[in-house]
């Protein structure tokens, strides 16, 4: 990625859209210790460059591409075909797809754009980043040089992101054809309506009832945390109220939140839809890596969701009662709805320290503390040798640290040592070289030069006949280290099979063979 950057959402959890200096690549990114999502289209040519502050084209031979800001919370990534394609379908390859969910918009939904669309979420949602909502792909429409539209089809296979456009529809087209997916950026919800029991589309509103999504706890939960609601809808009524439930077989059970505030929920003139808080305690530790059901308890509120995740929605009032039960009001564990509500809440770490003090010890003494580090050091080492090669060191090192605070601390270091070996005249071969022989002679030697090397020579005597020399060469070294003058010198002379082994596990052999 090159340094072509705009920023959306800014009011909200501001997202990063940085663009190829290059290529149209594009990478969305919102937490800042988090890997983007970045799309890569499939294009292998060069492009030109041109735009402002609100478009930015990269234009090619077949097709060109193109960005627009549209506003705070959106903004067009165009496909530009400027002439009839191979295929009908045009993809987009996703770095970072397997750390999100893509979560696909139901075919009922009345709106045209979110028909189909695709609300993108973190898997593994931590402390901080809110919803976890990363984007929104909205359904694409496309549109010819004679202004004829159509809208093509999303889908999400593996990492890659398919727009299937109407392949009749693409053979009449003229063209340039645009192709234009709109990206939304904000973490809220996309949905306000779903289909009830009688199979109609309805505005979801929480009465008299509550509604809970599982969530994982990152880090151990233990007193006070604050819950977030998107408010946006002008009809609301009496109480709002965060609740936490624990987690049994996939199903909320027990009431483990406690003192929990009030949602302001107001939404009229002066008083624009955002995010409101309150606060709620647990009533005893959650430990990190639990599973937990976090909602909202509702008198009358309208809640922002994308479809997606496995929602209970049920009456707290089933048995008579009038405020939060401390059992979850389950009308049937089969029983639940698709929604991902627009909510989540914060919390710090929980931190336990305990401090003893006995008779005549002030707080400002020194304290003598044992730890135990342990530290990986990489260092390089350069080594002369005769025979050059690939080596590895491993030390093992043990030192005392001392500091001025009279704490004590053994360090120990584990090394390890790569050499690249060069020598002069060189070649990438390990050499196997036979020859035929008649006579053997046996020779055992040490050759001592920083190795010790084993040599089996093996000669021919009162030979006569025409000489036929073969040369096999098997290349399967690393490292190139052996001289080819010397070793072809060798072998053109010495009638000898010559056997050479070492430590840095290599293995010559050489063989000649006069017919």
């Amino acid at each position: 990625m090159g340094a072509i950057k705009f920023q959306q959402s800014s009011n909200d959890f501001p997202l990063t859209v940085a663009l190829g200096e290059k290529s149209p690549a594009f990478g969305l990114s919102r937490w800042a210790n988090n890997a983007a999502l970045r799309f890569i289209p499939p294009d292998d040519e060069g492009y030109s460059m041109r735009g402002d502050k609100r478009r930015l084209v990269y234009k090619g031979r077949e097709r060109s591409h193109r960005f627009t800001i549209l506003g705070d919370n959106s903004f067009e990534y165009d496909c530009i075909l400027l002439r009839e394609p191979k295929s009908n379908v045009i993809t987009l390859r996703m770095e970072g797809a397997e750390n999100y969910d893509f979560f696909r918009q139901p075919d009922f939904v009345p709106d045209l754009f979110l028909k189909g669309s695709y609300a993108v979420y973190k898997k593994e949602t931590l402390l901080g980043e809110g919803t976890g909502k990363l984007c929104h792909i909205h359904r694409p429409e496309i549109i010819d040089a004679r202004g004829r539209r159509c809208w093509g089809e999303l889908s999400v296979m593996g990492n890659t992101l398919c727009i299937t456009v109407p392949e009749k529809w693409l053979a009449e087209a003229a063209y340039p054809v645009v192709v234009d997916p709109t990206i939304g950026t904000t973490t809220i919800g996309s949905q306000i309506r779903y289909r009830n029991e009688d199979n109609e589309l309805e505005r979801l509103f929480f009465e008299v009832s509550m509604g809970v999504n599982r969530f994982l706890i990152p880090e151990t939960l233990n007193g006070m945390a604050t819950a977030y609601v998107y408010a946006f809808d002008t009809d609301y009524w009496g109480r709002c109220k965060p609740v936490l439930y624990s987690d049994n077989n996939n199903v909320p059970q027990i009431r483990r939140s406690t003192n929990e505030g009030t949602f302001d929920i107001e939404v009229r003139s002066g008083k624009p839809a955002s995010w409101r808080s309150a606060n709620f305690n647990t009533n005893s530790s959650i430990a990190s890596g639990t599973n937990i059901w976090f909602g909202l308890f509702c008198d009358w509120f309208a809640p922002r969701f994308d479809f997606g995740q496995k929602c209970y929605w049920d009456f707290w009032d089933l048995h008579g009662g009038t405020d939060i039960p401390n059992t979850y009001p389950v009308w049937s564990v089969n029983w639940f709805y698709d929604f991902k509500l627009s909510m989540y809440f914060t919390y710090t770490s929980a931190q336990n320290y305990v401090r003893v003090l006995t008779q005549g010890v002030r707080i400002t003494d020194n304290r003598i503390l044992k730890t135990d580090y342990k530290r990986t050091a990489v260092q390089s080492v350069r080594a002369s040798t005769t025979t050059k090669g690939f080596f590895t060191y491993i030390r093992k090192l043990q030192e005392a640290v001392q500091g001025t605070d009279k704490n004590y601390y053994i360090v120990l270091f584990s090394r390890t040592v790569r050499e690249t070996a060069s020598t002069s005249g060189i070649t990438g071969f390990l050499g196997s070289f036979i020859r035929g022989v008649f006579d053997n002679a046996e020779i055992e030697s040490d050759v001592k030069m920083g190795r010790v090397y084993t040599r089996l020579l093996i000669d021919t005597v009162r030979a006569a006949s025409t000489v036929l020399r073969g040369l096999f060469l098997f290349v399967s070294i690393i490292t190139r280290v052996f001289t080819r003058d010397y070793l072809l010198n060798r072998f053109l002379k010495a009638r000898q099979e010559l056997v050479l082994k070492s430590c840095v596990s290599r293995e010559i052999i050489l063989e000649s063979r006069i017919g």
